[in-house]
């Protein structure tokens, strides 16, 4: 890459935003000139009556013709032109100058078709309209610099071209006088073009004044819902964490309490329940603590993957055996479904044990005795892998879906156990899915099972020549 002739960011600015003021310049002027598209085939027809008594009414019609037919290529392309988004109006600027100086040359020619050799008054208004035309125009059109030089340049060479038509020193005068006006015209037509581009970019800074303050306030809107959304988060946690750790807590507390009492002495029975009832708490509070610390390390991206190639037909085996006393005690059926030849998977072993069993948990939780929990895995045509949870239960409202994704959150099926859980479950699911690079689906209705759907990408999948630790 050339670095000399490469444009830095701040020249393209500069560049991008000239190129919208000459956009900007020539809409202003063809606004000035919206009435010129019918009036000057109006005023060719008065002139052409007026010179009636001295040129021949062919040379009248010719002009006339002239005037009009040059007018109406004008008036359409004018049209497209604004008619076009401001992005396109750039690649109309040369066809929309052409236009005009085809309608100015169309005019001026009157200095030709109309000009009586040897006829003063004649001469004198054709001179007076030629003027009054190049006065007016320089007023009108010089917002556009091209639009500009194309007026003086055809009006004023007319003017001062039309009386060396004629022999003699007035005649000259009046050529060097008629330099001299177009002269002062064209001074003051920079003047009218200065101001009227000042005035342009003080549109255009207000309007992206305007632009920005709109976009400052939509991020400040979003930045203070985010707050917000972190504020209720915030209150949220700590209610469901207040709730969740005082519950095992206080067992803990509670039952300890007594037994450090002696106010069981000699009920071994007792003792044994409420260690078991301590233990327990202990572990739905080691549990908790360790669903919240893995979600923080998730959502902080501070997850370490320690990747390693694992048979997931395997793995999903051994979450059998460990939630099949929670199977047994709700009467549930647990199946598996691995299409043969699974490849293997390429991941942290760790979290896939965690993603298995935090499906399977949930799956057992909200399936009523009878039911079925049905482990699934596949390969995709792509090369990724897809595994996952199906259930026979209560199903999750399409309201609930998107919730129960959320940390703490929890669908209205919860009302149907006891056993409420904490709602990490899917959240950390979800985290540990994404921070393989991969995605979770959830289908469910109410009173057709739920089924949660894990799909992992072909880089995570290996070509089954290992036999993979369990």
């Amino acid at each position: 890459m050339d670095l000399d002739n490469a444009a830095s960011p701040s020249e393209e600015n500069a560049q991008a935003r000239n190129a919208k003021l000459a956009v900007d310049q020539m809409d202003l002027a063809l606004r000035n000139l919206s009435f010129d598209h019918w009036i000057m085939p109006t005023f060719a027809a008065i002139l052409c009556v007026m010179f009636l008594r001295w040129v021949e009414p062919v040379w009248l019609i010719v002009w006339f013709a002239a005037v009009t037919a040059s007018v109406v290529p004008f008036t359409v392309i004018t049209r497209i032109f604004r008619r076009r988004r401001a992005a396109h109006r750039q690649r109309w600027l040369w066809a929309v100058t052409a236009g005009y100086a085809g309608s100015a040359i169309g005019w001026s020619s009157l200095a030709y078709f109309l000009w009586v050799p040897h006829n003063d008054l004649n001469h004198m208004v054709i001179l007076l309209v030629l003027a009054c035309t190049i006065a007016g125009s320089s007023a009108l059109v010089s917002a556009s610099t091209p639009m500009a030089w194309v007026s003086f340049g055809t009006y004023g060479a007319a003017m001062v071209l039309a009386p060396l038509q004629e022999p003699g020193l007035l005649y000259a005068g009046g050529s060097l006088l008629a330099l001299l006006f177009v002269t002062y015209l064209f001074h003051m037509s920079r003047q009218v073009h200065a101001t009227a581009r000042d005035m342009l970019l003080l549109r255009n800074d207000k309007n992206d004044l305007i632009v920005a303050l709109a976009q400052a306030k939509n991020e400040s809107d979003e930045a203070r819902s985010r707050a917000e959304a972190a504020s209720v988060a915030k209150s949220q946690f700590l209610a469901n964490m207040s709730h969740e750790l005082r519950t095992p807590l206080n067992a803990i507390l509670g039952f300890s309490e007594i037994i450090s009492n002696s106010a069981l002495q000699g009920d071994v029975a007792k003792h044994h329940e409420y260690a078991d009832l301590i233990h327990r708490s202990g572990g739905h509070l080691l549990t908790l603590i360790n669903d919240i610390l893995d979600l923080a390390k998730i959502e902080a991206g501070k997850f370490v993957l320690h990747d390693a190639e694992l048979d997931l037909d395997h793995m999903i085996d051994d979450s059998h055996m460990l939630v099949a006393t929670k199977a047994d005690a709700g009467k549930c059926l647990l199946v598996k479904q691995v299409e043969a030849g699974l490849p293997n998977l390429y991941a942290d072993e760790r979290a896939i044990r965690q993603i298995l069993l935090n499906l399977l948990s949930n799956a057992l939780k909200f399936t009523p005795p009878g039911g079925t929990v049905t482990s699934f895995a596949r390969a995709e045509k792509d090369g990724g892998i897809t595994f996952g949870v199906q259930d026979t239960g209560v199903g999750i409202a399409k309201d609930d879906i998107a919730k129960v994704f959320q940390k703490f959150g929890q669908g209205r099926h919860d009302i149907v156990t006891m056993d409420k859980g904490t709602g990490l479950g899917l959240p950390i699911v979800k985290g540990l899915a994404e921070a393989h690079g991969g995605t979770v689906t959830l289908k469910s209705e109410l009173g057709s099972g739920t089924t949660v759907t894990v799909r992992l990408p072909a880089s995570r999948t290996h070509a089954k020549t290992l036999r993979a630790a369990s």
